[in-house]
Order: C-alpha cells, then sequence, then structure tokens
C-alpha cells in the first residue's frame, strides 16, 4: 500500500508539483497588493496555504477561475461559521460573467459556463483542512485531475454539489484567494497563532479489474489523512475520507 506524505503547499503529482512549489514561492514574494494596515493588523497569522499551477489553462477556463477567486476572496469566517463555496460564488451563468470552458461530467469532458473552478474549491478545501477547518461537505471527482493529487480535489455542481468548511476554531479566520501570475493560491489567516500545525498524508490501495475483460482498468481506493502536530510534540491523525474510484467495466474477451 503507497503511502505518500503531503507538505503544505506541494500536494500536486509529477512535474505540476514542482512547479506548483516554485509557483508558491514566486507568488507569496510577488503579491501585487498588500492588504490595508488595518486589515492586516486584524489577521497577522498564516494559518494554511496551498498553490497550483494555471499553466496550461485556456483563457476562458482562467476567467471563470478569477470571477470565483474574486467572490471568495476576503471572506471572514466566525467561530461555528461555515463556508459554502455555492453560496458565496453564486450559479455560474454567462450572463454573470462565466464562459464556457471544459469540465468533468459523467467521466467524460464537456463545455459549460463556469469550467474550471472546481480548482478554487479544491485549492480551499486543502488549504482549510491544513488550516484547521473541519469538512461540512465534500465531493470528488468522477475521474482524477491533473493539477491536484488524487483525494485531494473538490469538485462543485450548482444545486448538487456544493464545499462547505466549518471554523472550529476558537477565533475568527479570513480567506484569501488569489491569482498571480499563472499560479492560484488559497491561505487561511487568523487573530494569533494556534499553536499547531497540520499535514496530509494519503494511503492507495489498488482495486484489480475484473477478469477475462478487455479495456478493463484497475480501480483505486485512497483514504486522506490529516495529522496534528502540537507544539509539545505531539501528533495525532484523523481520517478525512475515503475515495474509491472503482475499476472499469470493460467488456467480454471476443464480444
Amino acid at each position: 500500500m503507497p503511502v505518500w506524505l503531503l507538505a503544505c503547499a506541494c500536494a500536486l503529482p509529477g512535474a505540476l508539483a514542482a512547479d506548483a512549489r516554485a509557483q508558491s514561492a514566486s507568488a507569496e514574494s510577488a503579491a501585487p497588493e498588500a492588504p490595508a494596515p488595518a486589515l492586516q493588523e486584524t489577521f497577522p497569522a498564516p494559518l494554511g496555504s496551498f498553490t497550483t499551477t494555471l499553466q496550461g489553462s485556456r483563457p476562458e477556463r482562467t476567467e471563470n477561475i478569477r470571477l470565483a477567486a474574486l467572490a471568495l476572496d476576503g471572506v471572514v469566517l466566525q467561530p461555528g461559521d461555515v463556508l459554502s463555496f455555492n453560496e458565496r460564488v453564486g450559479p455560474r451563468t454567462p450572463e454573470r460573467g462565466y464562459l464556457l470552458a471544459p469540465v468533468i461530467l459523467h467521466e467524460t469532458r464537456q463545455m459549460q459556463a463556469g469550467g474550471g473552478i472546481c480548482q478554487v474549491a479544491s485549492n480551499i478545501f486543502v488549504a482549510g483542512l491544513l488550516s484547521g477547518l473541519s469538512v461540512a461537505e465534500r465531493w470528488r471527482h468522477s475521474t482524477p485531475v491533473d493539477y491536484i493529487a488524487i483525494g485531494e480535489d473538490a469538485t462543485i455542481a450548482w444545486g448538487a454539489k456544493d464545499l462547505r468548511l466549518r471554523n472550529d476554531l476558537a477565533q475568527s479566520v479570513r480567506l484569501r484567494v488569489r491569482i498571480v501570475g499563472s499560479a492560484l493560491s488559497a491561505r487561511f489567516e487568523a487573530e494569533e497563532g494556534e499553536g499547531a500545525t497540520y499535514e496530509l498524508l494519503t494511503e492507495e490501495r489498488e482495486l484489480p479489474a475484473e477478469p477475462g475483460l478487455d479495456d478493463a482498468r484497475s480501480g483505486l481506493e485512497v483514504e486522506l489523512y490529516r495529522l496534528r502536530h502540537t507544539a509539545q510534540g505531539g501528533v495525532s491523525r484523523e481520517l478525512v475520507h475515503r475515495d474509491v474510484i472503482p475499476p472499469s467495466r470493460g467488456r467480454k474477451e471476443g464480444s
């Protein structure tokens, strides 16, 4: 069973992961605008952050991501508040500026208004986990996506699937979502430090395809865990979720 230990802002697979690590560092140093001093003082303590790359995205997809990020940037959650992605972003319609871009629907790629915003949800999902927030609702994609590690994605569908994060901390937090260059970053900030840090770990198990079938592909079971490290050196581990991608059915040989 493969075990992958994922650090705070480098959970992308393969070459994209290295690219995202570099972009994460440059994004933080090249942020074009700093928050107003009063806001900066209100939330001076960074919690968890996560960055993915937008390289290779079509302009329409990037514009959809920009609109969703703009709607979410600056959201403040009081203790006990729940952030709903759908409620905050609203319907993704042409009238609201969203453009046609690829989406994954029923394991196939199609064109829909608002395509690409699941990348925003995925960034926020991971940043929330790394900040100590809890997950009230999250859905996986029907097939793996290339901008984030399997098990860490979050898909969105208006009226059907939402991402909802709850602030279980004893203080208010603020969400920042920004595009800097070709990097998309999400970060939660707090009024003061939490005294604990988090990291994510995945365990994968292959699900064999049914024998005797042509074009059958194996499936995958992925468990995502969150590790909490205290200042005193203690470590606790919790299961966030278990994703199951079933084997493909294929067809009988000779049929």
